[in-house]
């Protein structure tokens, strides 16, 4: 097991060339992208080469308003090309039982299966993990990899916090079968909050870590040299060169490419004439 099984190992306890970059926006992501409005969306013609990134939350509920806008992207956008955050898990039967069992992820290739567009994945752990390994320290690394699984835990189970140190005292008991190099540090919930506490004074408490510290576009509202200030500019410089600026250049060559992640992958500085879909 390597980095890249660390989402089910949890579960179970920009510069963009000459090509045009749109951001598409469900509610959480607005803060991030600004408000504009659809006809300013309408009035860039889906016929060139493009990015456009959809900025989605994790939800297995039909009703969220962001499963129709979705589908409104792919309708008015016409993609060549889907790219997804997150392995492919397959699809279900129908739409409700995709998202009830498989989420965003799975709905987004439900989509592009009724669209005939071919889809790929866009994020590699393994990659990012070995990347981040040459900009911080071990303890740092850890702390980060094991912050953001405790958020993506209570956020996908609601769970409180003693539930979540349960699960943490779980994901620790095997984490150097997917943190390889790590193993060393941070062996158990106490020394967890002990490294929080000195690298993230005044957050509060580990299992209720303020969002920001996941999201790359908050790395300039932390002073140079703080652990989230180094985190984020790393994740940055990452996503920039092996993610986005990719995508980019196919785009420029003429692939009209719809990119579906969470809020947190969204590239960090959207380029000028970006357009976000309420």
């Amino acid at each position: 097991m390597n980095a890249s099984s660390l989402f089910f190992a949890a579960a179970l306890v920009f510069s963009f060339g000459a090509s045009a970059q749109n951001l598409v926006a469900v509610p959480d992501a607005q803060e991030l992208a600004g408000s504009y409005s659809a006809a300013q969306a309408a009035a860039r013609p889906a016929s060139a080469g493009s990015v456009r990134y959809f900025g989605v939350v994790a939800s297995q509920d039909a009703k969220h308003e962001q499963f129709g806008q979705l589908r409104q992207a792919f309708e008015a956008f016409r993609p060549t090309l889907v790219v997804v955050e997150k392995p492919d898990l397959g699809v279900a039967s129908t739409e409700a039982a995709t998202i009830a069992t498989k989420g965003v992820p799975g709905y987004t290739r439900l989509l592009a299966q009724q669209h005939n567009v071919p889809t790929e994945r866009l994020d590699n752990p393994d990659a990012e993990y070995a990347y981040l390994r040459t900009k911080l320290d071990a303890e740092q690394l850890k702390l980060y990899y094991l912050l953001r699984e405790a958020r993506r835990f209570r956020l996908r189970t609601g769970a409180d916090k003693a539930l979540t140190k349960k699960a943490m005292k779980q994901l620790l008991a095997n984490s150097a079968t997917f943190l390889p190099g790590l193993d060393n540090t941070i062996r158990s919930v106490d020394e967890l909050a002990a490294a929080f506490q000195k690298h993230c004074p005044g957050a509060g408490q580990w299992w209720d870590a303020p969002a920001t510290y996941f999201c790359p576009q908050a790395a300039s509202l932390y002073p140079v040299g703080s652990f989230s200030r180094t985190l984020n500019d790393a994740i940055n410089e990452y996503r920039q060169r092996y993610v986005y600026a990719p995508l980019a250049a196919r785009a420029a060559a003429g692939e009209r490419i719809l990119v579906v992640t969470s809020c947190d992958q969204l590239p960090a500085a959207p380029a000028a004439g970006a357009v976000a879909v309420k």
